[in-house]
């Protein structure tokens, strides 16, 4: 599939705030470069599918109870449900948020991107940007089989290197193996996403606004290209930059 660069991928100049999706295979390196972009572009406003719902089922609403029954035993909702609360979500963040971003668990095929697109639309908005951060199927293997993670908040170790006994840096609690990052579960998730990532792109590629990204690169290049890949009509940090 054809590339396109971040300087000529498009925007849509009447949305006002831009939609952004962050997405590759497991172990690529998203949180990672996360941390970094979110330092340089304040206001950011992020869904992810676990931590949505686990807040709604703190706050007791419906959805949230609805959620926790649903939910299966490796934390996937159904997707309809997904879309119920998406809508809610957006018109929650839009008076504040500088920019949405979506990242790896929603959407992960055609048939998702087509839902957020059109509760996008409903509201004036687009996708502007598709970053895709790539690494090879066993340069992923060998990072997911060697990560741990905390068992509160899912904050994996850093750089892939588990050490005996560590603790998380965020909350303090212990890190583990995670149940599905054994090699035979986690060839099949890998096979899953490239067939999904295969649809997803195409999706996007045809609107414009997909920019790939090496995920084998050293952090500070990955936060570099991140960066770069933003839409153009997303707001610098007042502040001086701080070190990838």
């Amino acid at each position: 599939m054809p590339t396109t660069h971040a300087s000529a991928a498009a925007t849509d100049g009447h949305a006002t705030i831009p939609v952004m999706f962050l997405t590759g295979p497991p172990g690529a390196g998203k949180s990672t470069a996360m941390k970094a972009f979110r330092r340089r572009f304040p206001g950011l406003v992020h869904f992810g599918v676990r931590v949505f719902f686990e807040r709604q089922a703190e706050l007791g609403t419906q959805l949230g109870l609805r959620a926790l029954e649903l939910a299966g035993p490796n934390r996937w909702w159904p997707d309809e449900l997904v879309i119920e609360g998406l809508p809610g979500w957006i018109d929650e963040n839009l008076p504040t948020a500088t920019c949405l971003i979506f990242e790896g668990g929603y959407p992960r095929n055609r048939s998702h991107a087509a839902d957020l697109d059109r509760v996008l639309a409903e509201r004036g908005l687009r996708v502007n940007r598709v970053v895709y951060m790539d690494v090879p199927d066993d340069v992923a293997t060998d990072r997911v089989l060697n990560r741990q993670v905390c068992v509160v908040c899912d904050t994996p170790v850093a750089e892939a290197i588990p050490v005996p006994g560590s603790a998380c840096e965020q909350c303090g609690r212990p890190l583990v193996h995670r149940p599905d990052d054994n090699e035979q579960q986690f060839r099949k998730r890998l096979n899953q996403h490239r067939e999904n990532a295969a649809q997803l792109l195409a999706h996007y590629e045809a609107q414009g606004v997909v920019v790939r990204i090496d995920g084998t690169a050293p952090p500070a290049e990955v936060a570099a290209a991140l960066e770069a890949a933003a839409p153009d009509t997303l707001p610098d940090a007042p502040a001086e930059r701080l070190p990838a």
